[in-house]
């Protein structure tokens, strides 16, 4: 992508992104309307300008799809349950698209970190398991087992990020990765919030973090070769 063109994509997403952590930290949920259903189609847009493979083009694009999906149905759980979990089914197709991304593609045959490192699952399922003892209380009827199995793909996509070390270039995996503990820890305080104790800030900091991750993925998935 030319200098000049990447300036104004990258000043119309943070025009985007202003405007929907205004309306979170004003708690004016009306703001975000117009601009949160853009930001996974601005994330589309700049993937399909800059990336180098084009294998993955179109899985790539339906994890992004489901995301978006999500996005606009999480954008009004505030005015029916069932927008909340709608939500919570389309953002676990986009980590199953994205497990599928990680472990189906690279730059370098072999096999990836986790799986040389199978050991380390310990830590991200300890997380998991934590975290739901923590917050299962808080929950009733079928809210438990949707949660656990939204829990455990997220973890699962997480643990598929740190698979791609040395499966592909090194920042594509780090961008990747980090990415994928954004989404981690912005999802983690969706549930906190939700079922355990009020976060001061907790949409404010639940979309930046969650932008923040969206935008690292894009950027790892375009470096890979």
């Amino acid at each position: 992508m030319k200098k000049n063109t990447s300036l104004l994509m990258h000043l119309i997403f943070a025009l985007i992104v202003i405007i929907e952590l205004t309306g979170r930290l004003l708690d004016y949920i009306q703001m975000e309307y117009a601009v949160k259903p853009l930001i996974m189609i601005w994330i589309a847009v700049y993937f399909l300008q800059n990336k180098q493979k084009t294998a993955f083009t179109v899985v790539v694009l339906i994890a992004f799809f489901f995301s978006w999906l999500g996005d606009n149905f999480l954008m009004f759980s505030g005015n029916n349950e069932l927008f909340f979990f709608a939500g919570v089914g389309a953002f676990f197709f986009a980590q199953v698209t994205y497990i599928y991304i990680y472990s189906k593609f690279g730059e370098y045959g072999g096999k990836g970190f986790v799986q040389k490192n199978p050991w380390i699952s310990i830590f991200f399922l300890a997380y998991i398991s934590g975290m739901l003892m923590l917050l299962f209380p808080g929950m009733e009827g079928m809210m438990r087992p949707i949660i656990a199995v939204y829990a455990l793909s997220l973890i699962a996509m997480s643990m598929m990020a740190l698979n791609r070390s040395g499966r592909v270039g090194d920042l594509s995996f780090k961008l990747v990765f980090f990415g994928s503990l954004l989404f981690l820890l912005s999802d983690s305080m969706i549930a906190f919030n939700k079922f355990h104790s009020a976060i001061p800030l907790a949409g404010f900091l639940i979309m930046l973090t969650y932008i923040a991750a969206q935008y690292l993925i894009v950027q790892g998935l375009i470096l890979e070769k």
